[in-house]
């Protein structure tokens, strides 16, 4: 089964809001799912988010 990934401009257009703040709460750990290819680059696991959204957006802090 293939990985699906989102790009922050993608992923900002699903959350409607800018894409500045889409890396800001991923660098936060707010969204989660984030994972960085080469230097700069950012994508997002897909099923991550999802499944993050359909929770409410919340974070999951029972691992601390």
């Amino acid at each position: 089964m293939e990985k699906e990934f989102l790009t922050v401009r993608s992923l900002s257009k699903l959350l409607d809001m800018s894409e500045q703040t889409t890396y800001k709460l991923a660098r936060n750990g707010v969204i989660p799912g984030r994972v960085k290819i080469g230097g700069k680059s950012v994508r997002f696991n897909k099923v991550v988010v999802m499944e993050w959204l359909q929770n409410g957006g919340a974070i999951d802090d029972s691992e601390n």
